[in-house]
């Protein structure tokens, strides 16, 4: 699993680097609100689009050759990136980034799933986030220091290296699928996919991710930054060292989650049910960081960090849930969503401040940021409301199959 633990490591960092170059971006192209969330998230989009063939090329052609040619496309888009100037241009290329990381979890989920025992796929998808989790750390104070010595410029050129050799590891060293369905028509699989969203797990589970991680990835990875630097008035280096304990918070979610998720059963207890009380106290977090404003101490946002993890913990019981021919189509369905709505969350938080402060109501900055993540938390409470629906349908099912 090293080489799919890289690729997700580096995937990591495509995600989160713009939390920490914002300001320059700002500075150097004179972007407003909406503009630094529009080119943001262009990755999100292209990573939710990707997913939609991408369980299809998973099941059929294995997770090896799948994640070793996005990868590709990855580093191409960083290189275009280290050399744009030009809005446009850079969108396209945060929008290749997201096309090129887009199979690093789901294609870790697919080949775990054929290598290991299901018993063996929560400690495993834990050890495999938090690895995306240390990722996450080194887009913080580390790549803040590359940028102040050598330029943003120099991130993004540096990653399309690595990214570069990551793509010839994982082609190298990592395990061929043991049985490839390559006798089938995309008429079938097209099929099978209708199939995988009508799966219960997907319907009871999939929306609830969504809206819960896709409004956390969207501070996280950039609002975060942008929230401490102008709304609490920390510099640079001051924001690198916050987010970069709030990445050791999630290092630290994933890998007690992941003891959690592999215990609770053991203990009688539905590891969705941890994974709905853990997205719960992000929400109790979230809403106190957004009441206290810049007064919020630096503590709620590594706890923020580390709740931020709960409900990702779906992911790793779909092996489980799921029949093995939908794994791929399963799992990169729901990233669809997480991803999809991680986009328009990550928009539409710039728009709001846009609107905020420039219409005729002129808000603060901090009211106009207040503003923007209240919505974020209702539409997150939503999530959270789901989850706890299916929650309680499957603890009644259990309760009716034992009696």
């Amino acid at each position: 699993m090293l080489p799919f633990a890289l690729a997700y490591f580096l995937s990591h960092i495509y995600r989160s680097a713009n939390a920490v170059i914002a300001p320059d971006l700002v500075e150097s192209l004179g972007l407003s609100a909406a503009d630094l969330g529009l080119l943001s998230s262009t990755f999100m989009l292209a990573f939710a689009i990707a997913q939609l063939p991408l369980g299809v090329l998973l099941d059929l052609l294995g997770p090896r050759r799948v994640n070793a040619a996005l990868l590709l496309i990855a580093a191409s888009g960083g290189l275009l990136f280290a050399l744009s100037s030009h809005v446009t241009t850079m969108a396209i290329a945060r929008a290749m980034m997201g096309i090129g990381v887009a199979a690093s979890l789901m294609a870790a989920l697919k080949a775990m799933a054929n290598e290991f025992p299901p018993h063996w796929m929560m400690p495993m998808h834990s050890i495999m986030v938090a690895t995306g989790g240390v990722g996450a750390i080194v887009a913080t104070a580390p790549l803040e220091t590359i940028v102040r010595l050598f330029g943003w410029q120099a991130v993004f050129l540096l990653l399309a290296v690595a990214t570069l050799i990551a793509s010839m590891v994982l082609l190298v060293s990592a395990p061929e699928v043991k049985n490839p369905r390559r006798n089938t028509s995309w008429c079938q699989e097209l099929a099978g996919l209708k199939s995988a969203l009508s799966h219960w797990f997907f319907i009871g589970v999939g929306p609830a991710v969504g809206l819960l991680q896709g409004g956390f990835m969207a501070i996280q990875t950039l609002w975060a930054g942008p929230w401490l630097y102008m709304v609490v008035g920390l510099n640079r280096m001051q924001v690198g060292y916050s987010l970069l304990l709030m990445a050791a918070g999630m290092v630290a979610g994933y890998l007690i989650n992941g003891f959690l998720g592999a215990k609770a059963p053991k203990w009688g207890i539905n590891p969705i049910a941890v994974a709905l009380t853990g997205a719960g106290l992000l929400l109790v977090t979230f809403a106190t960081i957004i009441l206290m404003g810049a007064q919020a101490p630096l503590t709620l946002w590594v706890i923020y960090g580390f709740f931020g993890t709960s409900a990702p913990m779906s992911f790793a019981l779909i092996g489980q849930e799921v029949p093995i021919k939908y794994v791929g189509r399963v799992s990169t369905s729901m990233n669809f969503l997480v991803f999809s709505i991680g986009f328009l969350f990550q928009w539409g938080i710039g728009e709001i401040i846009r609107f905020c402060t420039k219409s005729s109501y002129s808000l603060s900055t901090e009211h106009a940021y207040q503003m923007a993540f209240s919505i974020t938390w209702f539409l997150q409470l939503g999530g959270w409301v789901w989850l706890a629906r299916t929650t309680l349908l499957m603890r009644r099912l259990t309760l009716t199959k034992s009696t």
